[in-house]
């Protein structure tokens, strides 16, 4: 298991892991931004920061497949 993280973990920092590297970062970038404007519209609208942290903290797990489901591996 550890095996298979390290190269995996190699691959990607050699570039080599995903085939449309721009693709992963604008997914990524995505599931940042819808992240960060949940927490601040959640804390604007009176939620604890905790609270606030650990609904955006699900809703950004949840959409990660979705934005995810299309990657191509090299």
């Amino acid at each position: 298991m550890f095996e298979m993280f390290l190269n995996s973990a190699t691959l990607f920092i050699q570039g080599r892991l995903f085939r449309d590297i721009k693709n992963v970062f604008k997914q990524a970038c995505i599931g940042m931004a819808i992240a960060v404007f949940l927490l601040i519209v959640l804390v604007k609208i009176g939620l604890p920061l905790w609270l606030a942290i650990i609904l955006t903290s699900l809703v950004s797990g949840g959409i990660q497949p979705y934005l995810f489901k299309d990657l191509k591996y090299a």
